[in-house]
């Protein structure tokens, strides 16, 4: 089990993602982070980076606009629409960003998905909520959307070859499981169920009440 300290910055870094599908048809993505300083070749699965954002939306990190992942952390939220409102911010700042996530608690995150093809500049796109059983690492929940998302792109084999394939992902299935040093099974919803099935925990200080 990994917990996450209210106070604990997100960490940026290289990750990789593999994607498969077991004998259960359920989809495992496995996610392995290393430092922002080393240098793998990408041997298997994909690498992208995972760049954390400050508070201000309008002064991102350099890092974070060619991050295929951003994740800002909204945990010092009170309510879903301030996270929601947090989120909507960050999209808009990060044009080049692929995943934008929302960190609400270390069990929860909304996570936005780009779907327009790069030539369109307004951002197109859909928002889910990935919840663990378990508090899981921050970068955790986009970094399996990505490695979902990558994984479902590879699988399509019928497209002309150069049609963005973009507008036509569909959302994520509903369970998938996630390993990194564990095994986290995560629940992926639209993010308008979250407002009637919000997960709390009493013993998790980052939780909204």
């Amino acid at each position: 089990m990994i917990d996450v300290p209210t106070d604990e910055a997100v960490a940026a870094g290289h990750v990789r993602t593999q994607a498969d599908t077991g004998a259960d048809s359920v989809v495992r993505v496995r996610v392995d982070w290393h430092e922002p300083a080393e240098v793998h070749p990408p041997e298997e699965g994909t690498w992208h980076l995972l760049a954390p954002v400050g508070l201000s939306p309008i002064e991102p990190e350099p890092v974070a606009q060619s991050a295929s992942v951003v994740v800002a952390d909204a945990r010092h939220h009170r309510t879903f629409d301030a996270a929601q409102e947090e989120l909507r911010a960050r999209v808009r700042s990060l044009p080049g960003a692929l995943v934008v996530a929302a960190v609400t608690s270390s069990r929860e995150a909304l996570v936005w998905v780009s779907v327009q093809p790069p030539s369109v500049w307004e951002r197109t796109g859909y928002t889910v909520t990935v919840r663990s059983d378990e508090p899981g690492p921050v970068g955790l929940y986009p970094s399996v959307i990505y490695g979902w998302i990558r994984w479902w792109a590879d699988q399509q084999t019928g497209f002309p070859e150069g049609l963005p394939k973009g507008p036509l992902l569909p959302r994520p299935p509903s369970r998938i499981d996630a390993v990194i040093s564990g095994t986290y099974r995560l629940t992926i919803t639209s993010a308008d169920a979250l407002i009637s099935s919000t997960y709390t925990d009493p013993h998790d200080p980052t939780e909204w009440h």
